[in-house]
Parts: structure tokens; C-alpha cells; sequence
């Protein structure tokens, strides 16, 4: 018998990279996960986890029904709404997103929403992540846009995308030839934005048990952390897809690490006790549209 139990924990061990994540995510214990996976697999008769490694990965059928896990519980979300006589939202949405959705795929959200929601009127706030989770506890927001490394019991956490980090730093002052180590770049000038960035937690946990010497904080822009960059003032951790014209320039040199480059989930996060529907739907939405790499959804050059 198949449920949806276990295409949730299917679908949300590969989404949040873990069973005990998944476990978290669906409100129950790592064992449980564990279960409804092997029941699937001793159901059917088949292998959705290569066990072999040191991390469990998908086989070829995990892949294939992962792809349609996504589907089936979109589908099951949106009969939830018609069934539940949800109608078209005719009040806010006050949404906040970091600088980086705001340079990538925000017109595509707003064009979606528009569709999905003409009577929605949608307030957005663009800010520095610790502090739009502040303004989401404490109701000034009803959903944000920001990074899974921040997440909080208190809020529910929709992932939408991952992102790749990678150090960077001018020609002058990287060297391609030159694998450089963890200690090797907390030596050097440091780029980075406001502490009241989330990105700060990605740089300090990937530096650690090193913590940079010097750092030159550039208040809340990754654009002017870019620059600095580019400019050779030291080096940044920045997101590669976004800046890959940069490094086919040769206006940046990405750095070569002896440690896996950082990454990131970014989620859409909303309050525990909010309309859960509603803001699933909003966060499948931003699932379909998001696109953290092309600067304003490719509709404009730059």
C-alpha cells in the first residue's frame, strides 16, 4: 500500500539532503523516516537508496520517483485547496527576500502570483536575512525568502533551491595553479556583507576552526562585496551561477579549495501557525519560478 507518509519522506530526504532533517520537517523521528522509506522499498520490491557510501544517494528509480513525488504532492496541495473551497486571496501578502532574489528571480514571482492571485496584493520588503526572520516571528512578515542555515522552531521551512557558494578573489591576488586551504584564506582580507547577513553563518562555518583576520564588511550589498572583490581589495564568497560572467572575464578567479565549496538552501519560510495551505501554495510557486542564477530572470542585461 502506498501513502503519502512515504512519499513525504522520500521526497523531503533528498530535499533537505537527510533523514534527520526530513525528520524534523515532517514533525517525527529519524526511525520513523527510516521506516516509511523501507516500506516503499520492500513494497515494491526495489532500491530507492544507494546505501553503499558513507551518504545514502538516490539509484536511478530513486531519481525517477523523486520527479514524480514532486508531482503527486503539488497535486495532492492543490486539491487540498479546492476541496477545502480555498478562493482566489483578495488580501496581503507581505513578503521578504534578500538581495540576491531580488536581483534574480523576483519578476517571475511577481508575474506568477499575479496569475495565480489577481486580487493578491503582494508587499515586499528587501532587507538582510536575520532581520527579515526577526520581522517573520514577530508578525511584520508573513513569509521571507531566506537561507535553511537560519531556520527557527517557530517557523515552518518550504525549501525552494540550492544555491553554490564559491571563494573568489581578483587575478592579481588568486592563483589558479594554487589549491588553497581553509587557514590560507582566513589570512587574507576577508569580503563580506552586514553581520546581519545570513551569508556570514556559510562563511564562518566553511573558515572554521579558522576565523579570518581581517574582514571588510561591505553594510548590506553583494553587488559592492562583488566589486571590492573585482577591484582586488581581497577575496568574497559569493554565488558562482550568478557571477559566472565574471570569472569567463577574467574580471575574478574562482579559488580552488582543498574544502567542498559551500552551499546553501534557500526556503520560504512562514509562522507555525499560519494558513498552511495558503503559503504551501505560495511556496510551490517560488519552487517553479525560482532561478538564483540568471540577473532579473534574464530579462534584463547587465
Amino acid at each position: 500500500m502506498l501513502t503519502f507518509k512515504q512519499i513525504e519522506a522520500l521526497y523531503w530526504v533528498v530535499q533537505l539532503g537527510g533523514f534527520a532533517n526530513a525528520a524534523e520537517r515532517l514533525n517525527t523521528t529519524q526511525s520513523a523516516i527510516t521506516k516509511r522509506i523501507q516500506e516503499l522499498e520492500t513494497s515494491f520490491n526495489i532500491q530507492i537508496f544507494d546505501r553503499s557510501g558513507q551518504k545514502a544517494t538516490l539509484t536511478r528509480t530513486g531519481e525517477d520517483l523523486l520527479e514524480l513525488a514532486a508531482d503527486l504532492l503539488a497535486r495532492r496541495d492543490q486539491m487540498l485547496l479546492k476541496m477545502k473551497g480555498f478562493k482566489p486571496f483578495t488580501g496581503s501578502l507581505r513578503l521578504g527576500i534578500t538581495e540576491i532574489t531580488a536581483m534574480t528571480w523576483l519578476p517571475q514571482l511577481m508575474q506568477a502570483l499575479r496569475a495565480a492571485f489577481p486580487e493578491l496584493a503582494v508587499q515586499l520588503k528587501i532587507g538582510m536575512a536575520w532581520n527579515l526572520q526577526q520581522n517573520l516571528l514577530s508578525g511584520q512578515l508573513d513569509m521571507a525568502i531566506l537561507h535553511w542555515e537560519i531556520r527557527n522552531p517557530h517557523l515552518e521551512s518550504e525549501p525552494l533551491a540550492q544555491v553554490d557558494f564559491g571563494w573568489a578573489g581578483s587575478p592579481a591576488l588568486i592563483s589558479p595553479a594554487k589549491v588553497y586551504t581553509p587557514e590560507d584564506i582566513s589570512r587574507m582580507n576577508v569580503i563580506r556583507q552586514d553581520p546581519d547577513s545570513a551569508l556570514n553563518v556559510i562563511y564562518d562555518e566553511w573558515l572554521a576552526p579558522y576565523t579570518a583576520q581581517t574582514n571588510l564588511f561591505t553594510i548590506n550589498s553583494l553587488q559592492a562585496m562583488v566589486g571590492l572583490t573585482v577591484a582586488g581589495l581581497g577575496v568574497a564568497c559569493i554565488p558562482l551561477g550568478y557571477f559566472s560572467d565574471l570569472f569567463k572575464s577574467r574580471k575574478l578567479v574562482q579559488v580552488r579549495t582543498t574544502k567542498p565549496l559551500p552551499t546553501s538552501m534557500y526556503c520560504a519560510m512562514y509562522a507555525r501557525q499560519s494558513n498552511p495551505m495558503f503559503y504551501r501554495e505560495i511556496a510551490r510557486i517560488a519552487r517553479d519560478v525560482c532561478d538564483f542564477t540568471r540577473p532579473y530572470g534574464g530579462g534584463l542585461s547587465v
